[in-house]
């Protein structure tokens, strides 16, 4: 009875320290705790016998706990650890350090007009809008992702062990159970909303482990009257949007409804007296082609809802708010003119 319960203790610790592990295995652990007094007792003694390997890559150990964990455990036969472990971890790292030089990260993208979500390993899930592209890379210690350029909406998995964090120009953007999205501006300005739960913006070159600590204890910063000033850690909470600068500025911070923001995922773009240029910029992202307003016409203000269709079907949505008329000027581009006052006859 005790060595089946001393495999089923290594199995869950080996499962938990895998970058597949998944919320439902979280829950199936939690239960398999509370099913009898002597697991727990069996799974802290795996916990405090493996923390002699700390000087191993996470990888590493994780394979070498596959292959010599169970022995040792099962076993109980502590002399094993000074001889053959040694013997035994020497000829595992020497198969396993190639492999670990030449892992690589998962990279999704979208095109121009496409949308995709995306669901990840952790149960996490991923909102990619469009023309975008994020590299993806977990392991036991930390859940990353690059965003390269574009914009995503990011659904996080609970996980106190392993951070969930966003690299994003020259920043970090990490959460611990939330919901929010970050916005590639341009190359490196970047722009982050919170609509569930808390983040921590930090520098690029800032620890996570640090930033983490932080979070913790930090309170969300009072909404001003856009600012300039250099970025050294910010908190955020819910309805809270901060834009960050190439050059780690913050260039503004402000409340906004967070819901209307994401609205995008459900394929509605949501506006409240949005100057006509900005509208016509975020209806560009998801056409094909160009659209662009003619200098002539007012930047008239826009408030509405219009749903993510062709460019064609938009532009008369739009056109029935503002006076301006679609002229198609080729395959690719599409120019807003002023619609001519009518005049009285008679």
């Amino acid at each position: 009875m005790e060595d089946t319960i001393s495999q089923e203790a290594v199995d869950w610790f080996v499962k938990l320290r895998s970058a597949e592990v998944s919320s439902g295995d979280r829950h199936a652990f939690d239960e398999w705790l509370r099913a009898d007094e002597s697991h727990q007792q069996a799974f802290d003694d795996i916990a405090s016998e493996w923390s002699d390997l700390d000087g191993l890559d996470d990888w590493a150990r994780s394979e070498l706990s596959q292959l010599n964990l169970n022995t040792n455990l099962v076993r109980r036969r502590k002399t094993w650890w000074t001889s053959g472990f040694a013997t035994a971890a020497a000829l595992t790292l020497a198969i396993l350090i190639w492999p670990l030089m030449q892992q690589e990260s998962d990279l999704y993208q979208t095109d121009r007009a496409e949308r995709r979500e995306i669901s990840l390993a952790d149960g996490s899930r991923m909102h990619l809008n469009s023309a975008s592209t994020v590299e993806v890379s977990f392991d036991a210690e930390i859940r990353q992702l690059v965003l390269k350029k574009g914009e995503g909406v990011f659904d996080v998995e609970h996980d106190s062990l392993r951070p969930f964090v966003v690299l994003a120009g020259k920043n970090k953007v990490i959460a611990l159970g939330t919901r929010f999205s970050v916005y590639h501006i341009s190359e490196e300005d970047i722009q982050v909303t919170v609509l569930d739960g808390r983040v921590a913006i930090v520098p690029l070159e800032q620890s996570v482990e640090t930033a983490v600590k932080q979070f913790s204890k930090s309170v969300s910063p009072e909404i001003k009257t856009p600012q300039i000033e250099p970025l050294d850690s910010l908190i955020l909470e819910a309805d809270q949007q901060v834009r960050v600068s190439a050059a780690g500025q913050i260039s503004s911070l402000m409340e906004v409804r967070a819901a209307s923001e994401a609205a995008w995922i459900e394929g509605k773009l949501v506006f409240d007296n949005t100057p006509l240029r900005d509208v016509v910029k975020e209806l560009s992202r998801y056409t094909p082609g160009e659209i662009l307003v003619d200098q002539s016409v007012p930047d008239h203000p826009v408030t509405g809802i219009i749903h993510i269709r062709s460019s064609e079907t938009m532009l008369g949505l739009l056109s029935q708010v503002v006076p301006i008329t679609p002229i198609k000027q080729s395959a690719s581009l599409t120019v807003l003119h002023a619609t001519p006052a009518l005049r009285n006859r008679g």
